[in-house]
């Protein structure tokens, strides 16, 4: 049997992915306390994925954003395993919060199924539960974990939601002196989605806070066709306050993943809700359960594969960190039932993370920076502006900045045997717009493109736009084995 090494292995060097089985949403994901250099991100874990029964815990890696050993993944024995009544069924999504004594707790739903023995009917009961992680800056071991003997802290849904109840994240609470607040996905009784609101004095003790609600009154209209999405669920919320760094202003940056929406194409050509499942963001000011939109909803990525991210504060305004000035966001570069992916059969894992992104906010828009590992261990590749960029003779991970100089170009992606892959197309003048098409088809967004970052690390293509203003997020594995090397540059 040959043996799969790296240079023909399609698996990131830079991006987490699991060490076999099936990766999804990212979970927990905080610094550490004794480095705030060193992030950490748990991720939803199949290990036995598709060979035995699902039975999704949480696995564990670090990493540094900064310097020699940028991004540089290491894994640590799972965190969290369904060996509980409550979680029988999963240990499904949740985040992570530093209490005021340091100490790391994690947060998530559990999943447990029953049978109706009369009627055969399978029902589903959520509950929120507390974890005690200890020792986590431990270089062996990643920590040592311990459910709380009073979990489950919130035993089921409110009154007037389904079983579709899930994915708690925490930050301190801005409206009291020393509080918390939790937001929870959910789903209303008539099969709608909703992010719920509860709130804490002690992490333990969780009151109902209520349903967030929207006055979108004085909303300006986001990149997505509706102000406030529908769908039938909404998942994975994140609710973090930001100060926007050219006007000052605080704002509220809310995250939601909405199931359900229909796919559109409007006037200007731009693809919406194209994929499966949506990801996207509002920004407004919270004040109790009412969400002022300042502005309506837009998609976090405009490529085929991102979903469920997570963010934490990374630099803060002010010094009980509830004001961030920017904040770390890291998602699924995958999507709810595609998991027919090449790596599956060839190398017994599939799915991986984004890059940790930084984010800001600019005049009332969100920016969204790709984090990138250092020259050192990935290679930039100059563009020679007019001309096709050289090709990387080494390495699976390479990124280069593309200009279109205000002409209509194609840029494909070729891989080390002359094939073609990817393609992305930039039109300049009255219908600017980026169009990126793949195996899952073509998206494409209306905007004036001024300059491109596009980062590959094996099958990963991470496109950011003008220095932040959108982003594509796309896996694109490249066939027989080869690599990516280079890009060929067509221009109208």
């Amino acid at each position: 049997m040959a043996i799969m090494t790296l240079e023909h292995s399609s698996r990131p060097q830079f991006h987490v992915t699991p060490p076999q089985g099936r990766l999804n949403d990212p979970n927990g994901v905080f610094l550490d306390p004794q480095d705030r250099n060193i992030i950490h991100v748990f991720y939803q874990h199949d290990p036995g994925f598709p060979h035995a029964a699902k039975r999704t815990g949480w696995a564990h890696t670090t990493a540094a954003l900064t310097g020699p050993d940028a991004l540089r993944w290491r894994h640590y024995p799972n965190a969290l395993y369904p060996d509980a009544e409550y979680d029988s069924h999963g240990c499904y999504s949740g985040g992570a919060v530093i209490d005021k004594a340091g100490n790391v707790k994690l947060f998530y739903t559990g999943n447990r199924k029953t049978i109706d023995p009369a009627s055969g009917e399978e029902s589903r009961h959520a509950t929120q539960n507390i974890v005690h992680a200890d020792a986590v800056s431990d270089d062996y071991m990643g920590g040592v974990y311990r459910k709380d003997a009073a979990n489950p802290l919130i035993p089921a849904p409110h009154t007037g939601y389904t079983a579709h109840y899930r994915d708690p994240m925490i930050t301190i609470d801005p409206e009291t002196e020393s509080g918390w607040r939790m937001v929870l996905g959910a789903q209303r009784a008539d099969e709608t989605g909703a992010v719920v609101l509860y709130r804490s004095v002690d992490l333990y003790q969780w009151e109902w806070g209520g349903e967030l609600q929207f006055d979108t009154a004085t909303a300006t209209p986001g990149r997505a066709p509706d102000l406030v999405p529908g769908g039938y669920m909404w998942e994975c919320p994140n609710l973090i306050t930001m100060r926007d760094q050219v006007t000052g202003e605080v704002l509220d940056l809310l995250i939601v993943c909405p199931q359900g929406l229909a796919a559109t194409t409007d006037s200007s050509g731009t693809t919406h809700y194209a994929n499966s499942d949506q990801c996207g963001y509002l920004l407004g000011r919270v004040s109790g359960t009412a969400m002022k939109i300042h502005s309506g909803f837009s998609e976090l990525d405009n490529g085929h594969h991102f979903y469920a991210p997570q963010i934490i504060g990374e630099t803060f305004a002010d010094d009980r960190h509830v004001v961030a000035e920017t904040a770390i966001l890291i998602g699924w570069l995958g999507l709810p039932g595609q998991d027919d992916m090449p790596s599956l059969d060839s190398e017994g894992w599939v799915h991986c993370l984004s890059t940790p992104r930084r984010l800001s906010i600019h005049d009332g828009k969100l920016r969204q920076q790709l984090i990138l590992p250092t020259a050192d261990n990935a290679v930039p590749v100059e563009n020679q502006q007019n001309k096709n960029i050289p090709k990387v003779s080494a390495g699976n991970a390479w990124w280069a900045r593309l200009y279109p100089n205000g002409q209509n170009v194609t840029w494909t992606l070729v891989d080390s045997n002359g094939g073609s892959g990817l393609e992305i197309r930039v039109e300049s003048g009255e219908s600017a717009a980026i169009a990126i098409t793949g195996d899952a088809g073509l998206r494409r967004l209306a905007i004036n493109v001024d300059e491109l970052l596009v980062y590959i690390d094996g099958c990963v293509v991470e496109v950011e736009v003008n220095g932040g203003e959108a982003c594509f997020s796309t896996v694109a594995f490249p066939p027989n084995g080869e690599r990516w090397v280079t890009f060929h540059k067509e221009c109208d």
